[in-house]
């Protein structure tokens, strides 16, 4: 079975999208509010986190793209909800941008082009599942803290 680019993209854009409705109803304030619980991240960084992993494994590891990835700083990333949504909508073009590429990927080159070693060779299809992946699960996180942070303070 094989992963198609259109179908990689669309389900990308689809999570992108539905972290763009849950952050869409915080406050500049509540969009960096970190949840009072241990290791918790904001909204703000969910989010950074989230696409720069998506985006590394889909145009680094598959593609070959240099990168320029700082993980800690997406952790430690805060902003205005307008500027959170401007980069989600910026990351739906480059997912969009980067399809036609990724049709024509058909192998993973590895340790050869990643800054992270990979265990064992990856199809692309699994790079492109673990992109989505970081994707999906950070999606999950987000909308739980977002109901955290997003209650009206009493």
């Amino acid at each position: 079975m094989t992963i198609s680019a259109d179908d990689f993209t669309m389900f990308c854009e689809r999570t992108i999208d539905a972290m763009v409705g849950s952050v869409s109803v915080l406050d500049d304030e509540q969009v960096n509010t970190r949840p009072d619980l241990d290791g918790a991240n904001s909204p703000f960084a969910l989010v950074t986190h989230a696409l720069g992993a998506a985006l590394f494994w889909t145009e680094h590891v598959v593609l070959g793209e240099p990168t320029h990835r700082d993980r800690a700083s997406e952790l430690e990333a805060s902003g205005a909800t307008a500027e959170l949504i401007a980069t989600c909508h910026a990351a739906k073009a480059r997912f969009a941008e980067r399809a036609p590429a990724l049709a024509l990927a058909t192998s993973l080159q590895g340790e050869g082009v990643t800054r992270i070693p990979i265990a064992n060779e990856w199809t692309v299809g699994a790079a492109l599942m673990h992109a989505y992946e970081e994707l999906a699960q950070h999606l999950g996180h987000l909308e739980i803290t977002v109901d955290l942070v997003g209650r009206p303070i009493s």
